[in-house]
């Protein structure tokens, strides 16, 4: 009867002793950091004229905007702009849900959202 406690205690100590074993092992080294992001690229752009060659005003391109409870976005020629951004002259002042308010040199400016391209049946 003796036999059955020892081989008891013998089972949770093995098991223990093997732990303590790998604790002595120092970690294995990472070659890079999993939870670092990648390098941001910022892409410089040459400013762009405001006037075509014909003399008419280039507007920004207005491609969507983003109306939130917290924030309000705007994608312009593929930069995402909040109010007080400026692009090509203009100052973004107002965001809303079909369209942006721009400012340049005292006078508003009102660019809709460009529409989708209407499939041709």
């Amino acid at each position: 009867m003796k036999l059955i406690p020892f081989m008891l205690a013998l089972f949770v100590l093995l098991p223990a002793n093997s732990l303590l074993a790998d604790a002595d092992e120092s970690p294995p080294l990472l070659k890079h950091n999993p939870f670092s992001r990648p390098p941001s690229k910022v892409l410089q752009r040459a400013p762009t004229d405001s006037r075509r060659d014909d003399g008419t005003i280039l507007l920004p391109e207005l491609q969507a905007t983003m109306v939130s409870s917290a924030n309000r976005l705007a994608n312009v020629g593929g930069r995402i702009l909040k109010r007080g951004d400026a692009v090509q002259g203009y100052e973004l002042i107002a965001i809303d849900e079909q369209f942006a308010v721009f400012r340049r040199n005292g006078e508003d400016i009102t660019v809709y959202v460009k529409p989708l391209a209407e499939d041709d049946e």
